[in-house]
């Protein structure tokens, strides 16, 4: 379009529009001062229109009532629940033909333009949160929508938005809100934000943007991304982007073609009134010129619908304006909004004419005679150019409207847009159904509230059309079982009409724009406001939308009537036929669309993800252990081999088993005169010593096809068979095995053989161990009988031959007793079983053994211990001898071995108990005289053998004879099985009564939580939508969050280790069960972990109802979200873009980092892995608290769990930071056996330390930042800290050889020598040792280490009086280890207790826990001569203490009564234990079998593991 005929354009329409001339130059009466905008702005959002209401007429505000809502249950369940389906409606009374024109001749045009009106005064039909979801049935083989004749389909309807307020009781039934102001206010031009509105304009001479012309050009496309409504255009079924789309001012303008070149049209308008007020004030800024032409647009909008829309569209006048009335409210009417003026729903056809000037009508894209208007939906802007806006409008202006009555052509009855999931709906069955949303009563009730006279008979609805079709209302009284008052508003008002809105609907819709003009203060008639002059209003007056549409278009006057509401004779270009949608192209109609398209591989992956994070931990954590293992066994290596002084040769093997296993394996050559065959780990799996040996005989295969292999025949063992890959190496083997020999003074002999034939004759292990237990087997067979009812049916067969013929060897009978050949014992016993000297054991001999040990005779026993003290078979014991055996028992208990005077001394003291002081040697009587005393236990002894499957002992327990706790055996009642339950059951509650009432606590807490939130979001969240999208998910995820929080939270507290000293102090830790912190926090953390993996599993459900659900859904999910219109988020989105899913998915990593590596296993071999790990907790809270953050799913709610334990717990850090960063000196380092280190360093002035508590330890020139708990075995009054460490893992193999000189001998560092770091002291489960009269402390392996500082600290208090206050007055401690010579330190620790132990305060039994059991005839031996050297030394023969020694485990059960018998005066016993699980397992069942029998005292057990 040329500038020229622009111009002549504008010239001719203002000779020929004189009024229109008026408003748009402001020539004539026109006031340029008073014009200068000092007006009052008419605010977008309908606020402060009525200055007494200001929120009258705004945006959200409700809907007015005009008859009393009928909701089902009175408060917001919709209404006519008895009625029928409204589909069913639609399809009896608005089903009809197509084609038929209207009555009165409306064009299309001002159907369409209704629906600007409509969209200018109201948004209230738009899904509001939570999105409440109905169903519409769908009678079975319906037509449109049930063609497989399924009957279970169904129309989805989602309810009306409404005020959050409402719908709370019948006092406040539920009210729906208008998004749009009330008013007419041109907010379908402008919209009602600010914000908006900005984005439309160009702050340029008050217009808005433009691409091309500023009045006759095209609004922008949407590049900002404006909110515009961006719903799937259903032939399309997809989101298209919302760049396509122009930007107008009504987010729905895009709907149809008409409907959005109307708002063109609009938008072109105010460009034009801008243009005019420009023209006439040149020197006005843009805002002036912007409103004074903003206010123009209204009052034109204003006038159009006012005098020519609504009198067009109801058939008659409308009164005239008598002035503003501020009383009078404007809000939309529901009967208005949900029936009424839906009126005009009957006037829409099925297609859109496009035409231009000359009367020539244009065909469609598809060549069709017109645009079909169900193939347009929401792709509008496909069909719209500046050109085709003229043809839009005057083909609209020529085409006659649909008729207006009941039946609703089919572009809207069957195919008008729906979401994705049900792409086509019916517009007849959604307006009955809005009527039943909004709670509407029914037709007879509106008419009595509207003054019409109540019908008593259905014909009286609309007589007329009774009269020529009376079967729709005999189907109108069957469909509601003629009842007249249950009749829908929206179907009786339909049936009424004719031509024209009935009465019903008239007066509705007339009522509704007299308030709405009455009530606007800003209304362009009302002169009160100064807005505009008598002469602009009578101008105004007299505006048509025709002039409009001329001077914003190329259309002249002729190409279109002047009035475009009615199509009458004469008028321009009249439609070449009514549209008839049979004779058009047909809808497409795609029945759904799975919203979860395209996140399928997201989720699987997700899924995924998310499971195998613990499976990828796991494995992790077996490399990390693996490797630390490796690191482990390097370290022991080295140390080995610096130990030795030389390095070994080695070489990695296959080791052939049988047919069906090999093995790899390590030789490794020396350094002694054997080589050892070690497995990955580094652990010895066989060692083959040359000694006394001078050749080694080698067999080598001769197979050139098959692998090579030797076999090494290994003396008085079985042999030794390897397999190789090659020829070179197995000559590489034989190489370094031959110089081993050769370095050892010894030959190699190499046989050549065969492969089959080697292995048949080979005496492999698996062949010798089958043989052996077959041996086994058969004699304990022959010994103890078979199983009752079973017979033996002895046949000779090869079986029996072979196990006749195998004979034991010396190492095998040493294997079979469990101790080593080299051992005396062993020896012995084994020169008096081979009864023929042959240096083996036959079957028979092996059986006689047997047979003695488990049916002799006691003479028959006490002879065998006769005979392995007669070593040189003279029939006499001399003292020698005797002295040889007691030796070998000493070596045996693994103890400290006895001086030679000490040994001399213990025979002659046994000789002179007996009356032989006088002799040098026993004969066998003089030895049974010498052992009368232990009859008794000579009586019971057997000899306990390995592989034997029944017993032939008294007992199968490893306990100790304790004869000094024996107690008098009390008859007691026998009780009911139930009664021994109840028994056993009170027992447990009473003395774990305090923490099972903590855990009953925590637990009535956690689930409380839990089902606070589940409630909430179950059945008391209906005003939010995650109910509805989520199902019973979110109640589960929520419900689940707020007990983790709760527990992770709690957590905190559990480590607070200097809260948890201190508490130990104060009065009050008697009713808080300290000591099972750790306990405790293994339960919050199961817990926790468990809620997590609720939580994790439920969102991982709930995000994939969120896929499923349509944008418009996820707009209500969370007000803290803003989703593009054209793209619907998918899993991939919310796992993994946002910060909910994000932390989310670390927070999982997290979680299952700390659990998995915090496993036993993992934090016994990895312990500096495990502790970083555990460090991980820091980013575990931050993360939990922004994780709420998004609002998604609710409110952030951890920091209310959080606060109160992360400032605890922050303070308590910082407590601990007082000593961790101080580096305090090395006083003294001492290696002691057994791989112990014993460091004392620097005491801090001021520390307060009590016996029996821990530290956490490091040294700076090992790992600085790595720490490990340690117990102070340093006492109170010390002036130091010490600690004994054993070497288990690298860290504390790293920490012994940096102060062993053999192994690191680097010359210290005078400028820098290496310094301590603790934190701590923390309290330990044995502090509280002083607080009991009576307490008993039981140690086991390491854990003897808080008892070095508590006996000490004990002893020192009591000899100086210190403790003169303290309860303490009897302390029993028990040592239980496998040996003593593990434990030499603490021996010497024990001795100085002894000695200052001047007030016998102190009663100490050790225990060595050896394989024998108790009536085995070594530990026998060992008793008997503990118990001469006990009389005669008043001390042990193997410690030197005066503690007893006992052999085997405690019987803790017998002591415990033995100390409760004896101390019977005192109302509780306090038990301390520190050791291994299986040790504190056992004091507690012994604790808890005495407490069973309700005496007291009352033993009360504490421990300690770290």
């Amino acid at each position: 379009m040329g500038f020229v005929p622009i111009m002549w354009k504008q010239y001719f329409s203002a000779l020929l529009f004189v009024p229109t001339l008026l408003l748009v130059t402001g020539v004539g009466t026109v006031d340029d001062s008073r014009m200068s905008n000092k007006y009052e702005q008419q605010r977008y959002d309908g606020w402060y229109n009525n200055l007494a209401h200001p929120e009258w007429g705004s945006i959200e505000s409700h809907l007015t009532r005009k008859t009393p809502p009928s909701y089902s249950d009175g408060v917001y369940q919709m209404s006519g629940t008895s009625r029928p389906s409204p589909r069913k409606l639609s399809q009896s009374f608005m089903k009809g033909k197509d084609g038929l024109g209207s009555l009165k001749n409306r064009t299309a045009l001002g159907t369409f333009f209704g629906q600007v009106v409509s969209a200018e005064i109201l948004m209230a039909s738009e899904s509001g949160c939570p999105i409440e979801m109905h169903k519409i049935p769908i009678e079975k083989c319906d037509e449109m929508y049930d063609e497989e004749c399924t009957g279970d389909k169904f129309m989805p309807f989602h309810r009306a938005g409404y005020d959050k307020k409402t719908g709370q009781s019948p006092n406040t039934p539920r009210e729906q809100q208008n998004s749009m102001t009330s008013w007419i206010d041109a907010s379908f031009v402008y919209s009602t934000k600010e914000s908006w509105v900005s984005a439309m304009r160009s702050f340029e001479n008050g217009t808005l943007k433009m691409d091309g012309d500023t009045v006759y050009g095209m609004p922008p496309h949407n590049l900002m991304r404006v909110p515009m409504v961006n719903a799937p255009a259903p032939h399309l079924l997809a989101q298209l982007k919302p760049e396509r789309m122009f930007l107008l001012g009504d987010p729905r303008t895009n709907q149809n073609p008409a409907f959005l070149v109307l708002g063109i049209i609009f938008y072109r308008w105010h460009n034009f009134q801008a243009e005019r007020v420009r023209e006439v004030n040149p020197d006005w800024s843009d805002e002036d010129v912007f409103q004074a032409a903003r206010r123009r647009v209204i009052a034109s909008l204003q006038s159009i619908i006012m005098y020519e829309y609504l009198p067009a569209f109801l058939g008659k006048e409308v009164p005239e304006f008598d002035g503003y009335k501020p009383d009078v409210h404007p809000g939309i009417s529901h009967v208005f909004q949900s029936a009424a003026f839906r009126f005009g729903h009957t006037m829409i056809p099925p297609g859109i004419y496009k035409r231009d000037n000359q009367c020539d009508f244009k065909p469609s894209r598809s060549g069709d005679v017109a645009m079909r208007l169900c193939s347009t939906w929401w792709d509008a802007e496909g069909d719209i150019t500046p050109g085709s806006v003229d043809e839009i409008v005057m083909g609209l202006s020529s085409q006659i409207a649909e008729r207006e009555d009941p039946v609703f052509c089919s572009d809207v009855r069957n195919s008008l847009f729906g979401p994705m999931e049900f792409s086509r709906r019916d517009l007849a069955a959604l307006n009955i159904m809005r009527g039943r949303d909004n709670g509407l009563s029914d037709y007879n009730t509106v008419r009595k509230c509207f003054g019409f006279p109540m019908l008593t008979n259905i014909s009286e609805i609309n007589k007329e059309l009774y009269a020529e079709h009376p079967e729709i209302f005999k189907t109108l009284e069957k469909e509601y079982g003629g009842d007249l008052m249950n009749i829908d508003l929206f179907v009786g008002g339909m049936l009424e009409s004719s031509g024209d809105p009935g009465p019903l609907f008239s007066k509705i819709i007339l009522e509704q724009f007299l308030r709405l003009r009455d009530s606007d203060r800003f209304w362009f008639e009302n002169t009160e406001n100064g807005l505009f002059t008598e002469t602009e209003i009578a101008a105004l007056r007299k505006l048509k939308l025709s002039e409009i549409i001329i001077s914003v278009t190329d259309i002249n006057r002729g190409d279109i009537q002047e009035n475009v509401f009615f199509f009458k004779s004469g008028d321009p270009c009249p439609q070449p036929m009514q549209l008839n949608a049979t004779e058009m192209e047909p809808c497409m109609f795609l029945k759904g669309f799975d919203y979860f398209q395209g996140s399928e591989v997201p989720y699987i992956f997700g899924c995924i993800i998310i499971c195998i994070i613990p499976v990828i931990l796991s494995c992790l954590a077996y490399a990390v252990v693996k490797v630390m293992n490796s690191r482990r066994r390097r370290i022991k290596t080295k140390w080995e081999e610096n130990n030795n002084g030389k390095s070994v040769d080695k070489m990695y093997v296959k080791e052939w088993l049988h047919h069906n296993a090999k093995r790899n394996v390590k030789i490794k050559f020396g350094p002694d005169e054997a080589f050892h065959l070690m497995n990955r780990k580094g652990e010895k799996l066989r060692t083959v010593s040359i000694k006394g040996i001078e050749n080694l005989v080698c067999e080598v295969t001769q197979d050139n096809s098959k692998n090579p292999m030797m076999l090494i025949s290994v003396n008085k063992d079985h042999d030794l068979v390897l397999e190789f890959s090659g020829v070179k190496e197995r000559k590489k083997l034989l190489t370094k095995l031959e110089n081993f020999l050769q370095s050892h003074k010894k030959r190699l002999e190499t046989v050549p053989t065969f492969k089959d034939e080697m292995l048949a004759n080979a005496e492999t292990k698996e062949r010798r161990k089958a043989r052996l237990e077959h041996f086994f087997r058969e004699a304990y067979a022959l010994t103890f009988g078979l199983k009752p009812g079973e017979k033996r049916q002895l046949e000779v067969d090869s079986d029996v031959i072979m196990v006749m013929r195998t004979s034991l060897s010396m190492q095998e009978f040493a294997s079979a007793l469990g101790m080593r050949a080299s051992d005396v014992f062993v020896k012995k016993m084994f020169a008096i079983v081979d009864k023929d000297n042959d240096n083996r054991i036959s079957f028979q001999e092996f059986l006689d053994m047997i047979v003695l040990f488990s049916k002799g005779r006691q003479d028959d026993k006490l002879r065998i211990i006769f005979d392995m003290c007669d070593t040189d078979r003279n029939g006499a014991i001399d003292k020698e001898e005797l002295s040889e055996l007691l030796n070998s028992l000493v070596d045996i208990a693994k103890t400290q071995r006895l001086s030679t005077e000490e040994v001399t001394e213990l025979i002659n003291s046994m000789f002179k108990s007996a009356g032989f002081q006088d002799k040098e040697s026993l004969s066998y009587d003089d030895f049974k005289i010498m052992m009368k005393e232990f009859k008794g236990d000579f009586l019971a002894i057997g000899l306990d053998c390995k592989g034997a499957r029944q017993n032939f002992l008294d007992t199968t327990t490893n306990v100790a004879r304790m004869q000094s706790f024996a107690v008098d055996a009390i008859a007691e009642r026998r009780k009911h099985w139930l009664l021994k339950k109840w028994d056993v059951c009170s027992n447990y509650l009473e003395n774990y009564r305090q923490c099972i009432f903590y855990v009953f606590v925590f637990y009535v807490i956690t689930i409380a939580l839990f089902i606070e939130r589940f409630v909430y979001y179950a059945f008391m969240a209906e005003h939010k939508d995650l109910r509805h999208i989520m199902g019973i998910g979110i109640a589960v995820t929520r419900g689940s969050a707020a007990s983790l929080s709760f527990c992770y939270s709690l957590l905190l507290l559990t480590v607070c280790r200097n809260m948890i000293t201190k508490m130990k102090e104060w009065a009050f830790n008697q009713y808080i069960p300290l000591d099972s912190n750790i306990v405790f926090h293994k339960i919050c953390a199961y817990t926790a972990v468990f809620m997590s993996v609720v939580h994790t599993c439920g969102h991982l459900v709930n995000f994939y109802h969120v896929a499923t659900q349509p944008l418009e859904h996820l707009h209500c999910l969370s007000q803290e979200f803003s989703f593009s219109s054209d793209q619907k988020p998918t899993i991939a989105y919310w796992l993994f873009q946002t910060l909910t899913g994000l932390s989310g998915v670390a927070l999982w990593i997290i979680v299952c980092s700390i659990f998995i590596f915090a496993y036993p296993t993992v934090r016994k071999k990895a312990y500096n892995f495990f502790w970083m790990v555990h460090h991980l907790y820091i980013p575990l809270y931050f993360l939990s608290l922004i994780h709420g953050l998004a609002r998604i799913t609710g409110e952030p709610r951890f920091w209310i769990f959080f606060v109160i334990p992360g400032l605890i717990y922050t303070f308590d850090k910082v407590v601990t930071l007082r000593t961790r960063y101080m580096e305090l000196d090395i006083l003294e380092t001492e290696l002691l056996p057994s791989d112990v280190i014993k460091i004392k360093f620097y005491r801090p002035p001021n520390m307060k330390v009590l016996s029996g508590q821990w530290i956490r330890f490091t040294c700076t020139h090992v790992e600085p930042v790595e720490f490990h708990s340690f117990t102070l075995t340093s006492a109170p009054h010390e002036d130091f800290l010490s600690v004994h460490i054993k070497a288990v893992g690298p860290w504390t193999w790293k920490l012994r050889n940096t102060f062993d000189k053999a192994v690191n001998d680097k010359e210290e560092d005078k400028d820098n020598p290496a310094k301590i770091r603790i934190e701590g002291p923390f309290g330990g489960g044995n502090q509280d040792w002083y607080k009991f009269e009576v307490a008993v402390m039981v140690g086991g392996g390491i854990g003897v280490t808080p008892y070095a500082s508590i006996l000490n600290d004990l002893v020192f208090g009591t000899s100086t009086n210190r403790y003169s206050g303290v309860a303490c007055k009897k302390v029993y401690f028990l040592w239980i280890c496998p040996s003593h010579r593990y434990f030499e330190w603490f021996i010497d620790v024990l001795r100085d207790v002894e000695k200052k132990d001047v007030t016998n305060v102190l009663e100490m039994h050790i225990f060595i826990t050896q394989f024998f059991h108790k009536f085995d005839l070594r530990t026998t031996m060992l008793y008997i001569c503990e118990n001469h050297f006990q009389r005669l030394c008043r001390r042990s023969m193997f410690t030197g203490l005066k503690a007893i020694n006992h052999f085997g485990r405690p019987d803790m059960p017998s002591f415990f009564k033995f100390v409760q018998k004896k101390h019977s005066y005192v109302s509780k016993v306090g038990v301390f234990s520190c050791g291994p699980g299986a040790m504190t397992a056992s004091v507690r069942e012994g604790c808890e079998a005495v407490n069973r029998q309700r005496k007291i005292p009352n033993f009360i057990h504490h421990y300690e593991v770290f």
